[in-house]
């Protein structure tokens, strides 16, 4: 009867532990690579992820200037939403990005969002958010 106590706290002690485990790695940041996105245009149309939309010339920079919001879209073609300042971001639609950040509810917050160059990642300054 005691040993049957015993186990019993010990399995709900490693059934907490593990809980607080998921949870700790779910505020540590993580790191995306893909494409950005005007999340406006992407969600309309998935062929949408360049800079340019149904004919219009740098569409997506267009969009991200005026506050719309940004997204990647992963290699395996996974999107998510950033949360980042827009007007920021918006020169580098199109073009592979890098970003570091945590995922809530299906969005990324931004801590540091870096654009490719042919000498290699570069990050991009961001406005500071509230």
């Amino acid at each position: 009867m005691k040993i049957t106590r015993i186990l019993t706290a010990l399995a709900l002690l490693a059934g907490a532990l593990a809980a607080s485990l998921v949870a700790v790695r779910a505020e540590q940041n993580q790191v995306w690579t893909g494409s950005l996105v005007d999340a406006s245009c992407y969600l309309t149309d998935d062929s949408q992820s360049g800079n340019e939309h149904m004919g219009m010339k740098e569409c997506g920079k267009a969009c991200l200037k005026m506050g719309r919001p940004a997204g990647i879209v992963t290699s395996d073609k996974k999107f998510f939403v950033l949360v980042a300042p827009s007007p920021d971001i918006a020169e580098y639609v199109g073009q592979p990005i890098r970003v570091t950040g945590k995922l809530r509810n299906g969005s990324i917050l931004v801590d540091k969002l870096e654009v490719k160059k042919p000498t290699g990642w570069v990050a991009v300054k961001l406005s500071a958010m509230m």
